[in-house]
């Protein structure tokens, strides 16, 4: 049972570090998004042709996304309550002071109750990061079929 309590621990930790990562990875990208913005101003919001219209349109919905992402990642690394075994005076008193049976099955009880409520939170911060990772998905086609308009127009030139 304790093996089983670390290895939700270790999975706990897991997904703590991707989301950490994801999290510096997309704020990276967020400011490489807007020095992009702020460098092809030009480019990005002149609306003299349809192509203009859809270089915005992608530029936009590629920003949306990437933020989207950000927030979702944001919400899987929330700092929240980390389910561990109870550790307060009153429940070793009474591990003591049980007879064995009565303990063991205390300790096995304590084990069960925090193993659920981790899978729960880990389950929780699972699915946020699932959806940070298809909004990054979205956004990174919105920006690959962006620079592909844009190699596709300077060559046209």
């Amino acid at each position: 049972m304790n093996d089983r309590y670390n290895e939700e621990q270790a999975r706990f930790n897991h997904f703590e570090n991707k989301c950490s990562k994801l999290l510096t990875f997309l704020t990276g990208l967020i400011g490489a998004l807007s020095i992009y913005g702020s460098y092809a101003k030009k480019e990005i919001f002149s609306f003299s042709n349809p192509i203009e219209v859809i270089i915005f349109v992608l530029f936009i919905f590629s920003v949306f996304c990437i933020i989207c992402a950000w927030g979702h990642a944001l919400l899987a690394i929330k700092i929240g309550d980390c389910p561990i075994l109870p550790k307060n005076r009153v429940a070793i008193n009474y591990i003591r002071d049980a007879d064995k049976d009565t303990s063991n099955e205390y300790v096995f009880n304590c084990y069960i109750d925090t193993l659920e409520a981790l899978a729960s939170v880990i389950d929780e911060k699972s699915q946020n990061l699932v959806h940070s990772y298809n909004e990054l998905t979205l956004g990174a086609w919105a920006i690959g079929i962006l620079a592909l308009i844009t190699i596709i127009m300077e060559i046209v030139k």
